[in-house]
């Protein structure tokens, strides 16, 4: 069998296209939730830092804070505005919540059960647990969730109607004699 070498030199062009590809189409590839400048994020924070939003503003009848993002919103802003020093101690911080839940628990903060990560929290809260690292982080995400959920698209067209100011003008309202000149 005769080969010219036009033919040769496409089969060699589709084998080495394949084997470029190869690698890309081998192995778990996931999207990364949020594209960070500063620092990256591992699942294993990020699942701690979702589970501690969810104690903080749980799931009821209205969504929670894990369902309007809170977690990726904290990861933006201290990408975004804190200095790298307050980043470092967060993510101590981060790290010292999952050991005093190992401790207390046996397992990270993710796989503890709420009541046992509302007792942590409440143990931090007031201070019993160690670590000012792990005060500044739980101060920082407690704030950060709270702003999150309160500028949530749920929170501002269902909870607190949001009005642009300076708000509606009722042009035919009369004026009192007190505010007449």
């Amino acid at each position: 069998m005769t080969i010219n070498r036009r033919t040769a030199l496409r089969q060699l062009a589709f084998i080495s296209a394949g084997a470029a590809l190869l690698p890309s189409c081998a192995g778990r590839h996931t999207k990364p939730d949020l594209v960070l400048n500063n620092f990256t994020v591992d699942d294993a924070g990020q699942r701690t830092l979702d589970a501690l939003t969810a104690t903080l503003i749980p799931t009821t009848e209205t969504p929670g804070a894990r369902e309007t993002g809170a977690s990726l919103f904290i990861f933006k802003m201290l990408d975004d505005c804190s200095a790298k020093k307050d980043q470092d101690t967060f993510f101590k911080g981060l790290k010292q919540l999952d050991d005093a839940s190992r401790k207390t628990t046996g397992g990270t903060f993710a796989e503890a059960s709420p009541v046992q990560r509302e007792a942590i929290l409440t143990s931090i809260g007031k201070k019993q647990l160690p670590g000012e690292e792990m005060n500044f982080f739980y101060s920082t995400a407690r704030k950060l969730t709270i702003l999150s959920y309160t500028s949530s698209r749920y929170f501002l067209t269902k909870v607190q109607v949001y009005e642009l100011v300076p708000g509606r003008w009722h042009g035919c309202v009369p004026v009192p004699a007190s505010q007449r000149s």
